[in-house]
């Protein structure tokens, strides 16, 4: 059976595609893998551009292994299992009183893919999906089942961003929030208006994210606004809490539960490339991204999305030790963005930006040992999780490096 991601741009034709109800799947499904030699890689919803998962090997989908397993309201933590998809999870927990802190506007993906590859909303004060995390439970390549929290600190750290190189995640145990609504605004504004304001609004609201149309094409592609929106503009997009019980409402402002207000539908229909900068340099990283599309792909049919995420401590998270602006730039997919993503890398590389895991980037191991402070932390954890190279695969390796091996070769 072939697998293919979201996009349809990553696919494969391994020798088993499996889809495990229960964890005790999950590890007969490694074992045997491991008896016949073969790679297993764990897939999740497939909203990763990149080749996460691609191998001739196994792959497990884990989209049967779904639902909360247990729910603490008093700490306000919740153990689901890892195949659940966001859009989901919301509504699981509001039966009970929570919420998640935070998500993206796409809500499509399974749970244990998004952590893996250090999926995000945006607020300065709310960490990534990733940060949510406070344990685990991961089929590791012995078929052994360990047990991931705060008492193997440097297990968690690995684990809350691995890109599936520990093994398989079955279960996760997440940290949430009473349940909350949200109020919705959007507000359209010029490219020195936020520049000067930046600031005071990320500090003013709950979530805060922008977006910048370098064309008026760009413009009517994503938004339909009334006096429409022009060439070099800003939209502004806030998100702030109001009680769970709050009225539903549509206009002016959006009201309603936060998981619903947080997703924005979108089709598969863009190729995307992401890079998270240091917040202090946020508006001269943006600032050089425009002068640089402005003069070189003044053309360019899609918005730039800019959005902010507090540090954490997770080994191999964007975010690690860094408060951060999340700039992404979109490309028709289909089409040849390899010039603009190209220009765009290097404007990025200028300011120390990581790339999102799951989305375009041009770099391997060298480059990237040297933007991740604790990067042979997470290659330590992972040998000692999968000595042999049963959860790889070439881009893994690419990525990585080989296991045991310096990150540089």
């Amino acid at each position: 059976m072939p697998w293919s991601n979201w996009y349809g741009n990553q696919t494969c034709s391994p020798a088993a595609v499996l889809r495990p109800r229960a964890e005790d799947e999950v590890v007969a499904a490694v074992e045997r893998a491991v008896r016949d030699g073969q790679v297993v890689r764990a897939a999740g919803s497939g909203h990763s551009n990149v080749a996460l998962v691609p191998t001739d090997g196994q792959v497990l989908d884990l989209r049967e292994l779904t639902g909360l397993v247990d729910v603490d309201r008093e700490a306000r933590q919740v153990r689901v299992r890892a195949g659940t998809r966001i859009h989901d999870l919301g509504p699981l927990l509001w039966e009970h009183g929570l919420s998640l802190a935070n998500q993206g506007d796409i809500d499509g993906q399974q749970i244990a893919g998004a952590i893996a590859t250090g999926t995000h909303g945006t607020g300065r004060q709310l960490g990534s999906l990733s940060s949510a995390v406070v344990g685990a439970r991961l089929v590791r390549a012995d078929g052994s089942v360990v047990s991931i929290d705060a008492s193997t600190p440097e297990w968690l750290r690995a684990a809350r961003t691995s890109l599936g190189a520990l093994g398989v995640l079955t279960e996760l145990t997440l940290q949430v929030a009473d349940a909350y609504c949200l109020a919705a605004e959007l507000e359209p504004c010029t490219f020195a208006e936020l520049a000067d304001t930046w600031r005071e609004r990320l500090a003013r609201h709950r979530h805060f994210l922008c977006y910048w149309f370098p064309s008026s094409a760009a413009a009517r592609a994503w938004f339909t606004f009334d006096p429409p929106l022009g060439d070099d503009t800003v939209l502004i997009k806030t998100m702030d809490q109001v009680p769970a019980d709050a009225e539903a409402e549509e206009t002016p402002r959006r009201i309603d539960r936060a998981y619903r207000v947080f997703a924005d539908p979108c089709e598969p229909t863009f190729h995307e490339l992401e890079f998270m900068v240091p917040l202090e340099r946020a508006v001269d990283a943006l600032g050089e991204l425009r002068t640089m599309l402005r003069s070189g792909h003044p053309e360019h049919p899609l918005p730039l999305e800019v959005r902010f995420v507090a540090a954490d401590d997770a080994y191999l998270s964007p975010f690690a030790a860094r408060a951060s602006c999340a700039i992404s730039v979109s490309g028709v997919m289909g089409a040849d963005n390899a010039a603009v993503f190209a220009d765009c890398e290097r404007v990025f590389a200028q300011f120390g930006g990581r790339p999102h895991w799951g989305k375009w980037h041009p770099y391997g191991a060298a480059d990237l040992s040297r933007r991740y402070p604790a990067w042979e932390d997470f290659r330590a954890v992972r040998a000692a999780f999968d000595p042999g190279g049963t959860f790889t695969n070439p881009y893994l390796e690419h990525l990585l490096g080989p296991i045991g091996s310096g990150a540089a070769r």
